[in-house]
């Protein structure tokens, strides 16, 4: 019996360190300002690779609670959406229209 409730205290104490330590990972900011940081950085790390100044157009849209993010690449005329994710690191510009000239 005294083996049993020691056993159990252990567990339940190996069990409340390995919660405490998941709980105290960092999680990512989510937020938009998080996002449109990124965006700005993409941006300007395109630009330095093309040395062409106003490459990049960026409308944004937002109805109720609804964010919608485009870039049109003037250079090339395509037209990229911001693919949201949970995750900052996962969101991803996304094709939507080839140039049609």
């Amino acid at each position: 019996m005294k083996r049993y409730i020691t056993g159990l205290i252990s567990g339940l104490m190996i069990s409340v360190m390995i919660l405490t330590m998941i709980g105290a990972t960092q999680a990512q900011d989510d937020s938009l300002n998080t996002i449109m940081e990124e965006l700005d950085t993409y941006v300007q790390d395109q630009l330095g690779k093309d040395k062409a100044a106003g490459r990049f157009q960026l409308q944004s849209f937002q109805i109720e609670r609804t964010h919608w993010h485009y870039m049109l690449d003037t250079a090339t005329g395509e037209l990229y959406r911001l693919e949201p994710s949970r995750t900052p690191g996962n969101t991803k510009w996304v094709l939507t229209a080839e140039a049609n000239f």
